[in-house]
C-alpha cells in the first residue's frame, strides 16, 4: 500500500467518523466512545499494514494531545474543552501524526474563533461568556480542510 493511499484511507475514515461525532455533538452534546474506538482500531489496522513512519510519531502525538488537553480541561474545570473533544483530538493525533495534527488543531480553533466573532457581531445577545460551543463541527471542518489541502 502506498503512502498516498494510506493518507486517503485515514482521512476518509476520519471525515466519516467526524460526521457522526458532529451529529451527536450538535444533537446531544455528546461524542460517543464507540466513535473514538472505531477510529483508533481502524488507524491501528492501517498503521500495522503500512509502516511508512515510525510508530513513535503516532503514539506520542495521540497520547500527547490527549494528556495536554486533559490537563487544560482540569485547570479550567472543564470550561475550555470537553471530554469528548479531548478524546477526538487524541484519536486524530494517533491517526495522522504530529504534522497533520498541528494543522487540524490550529485550523479547527481558528474556524471556531471566526464563527464566534461573526456571531458576536451579528447576534451578540444570544452568545455569552458561559455559552457552550459544540466543537466537533469545527474539528470536522479542520480535518476536511487539511485533507483538501493534501489533495491539491
Amino acid at each position: 500500500m502506498s503512502i498516498l493511499l494510506t493518507i486517503h484511507l485515514i482521512f476518509a475514515s476520519l471525515v466519516i467518523l467526524l460526521i457522526g461525532a458532529t451529529y451527536t455533538d450538535l444533537k446531544e452534546r455528546l461524542i460517543y466512545d464507540r466513535i473514538i474506538l472505531i477510529g483508533l482500531f481502524f488507524s491501528l489496522g492501517v498503521h500495522l499494514y503500512e509502516r511508512s513512519l515510525p510508530w513513535l510519531n503516532y503514539i506520542l502525538t495521540g497520547i500527547g494531545a490527549f494528556l495536554i488537553l486533559a490537563v487544560i480541561a482540569v485547570l479550567t474545570k472543564g470550561s475550555a474543552i470537553g471530554g469528548g473533544d479531548i478524546k477526538l483530538f487524541g484519536m486524530i493525533g494517533f491517526a495522522v501524526g504530529w504534522e497533520y495534527f498541528i494543522v487540524i488543531f490550529i485550523s479547527s480553533h481558528v474556524l471556531a474563533a471566526l464563527w464566534i466573532v461573526g456571531f458576536k457581531l451579528f447576534a451578540s445577545e444570544k452568545l455569552s461568556r458561559h455559552s457552550e460551543l459544540p466543537f466537533a463541527p469545527y474539528i470536522l471542518a479542520g480535518i476536511t480542510g487539511t485533507y483538501l489541502l493534501i489533495l491539491l
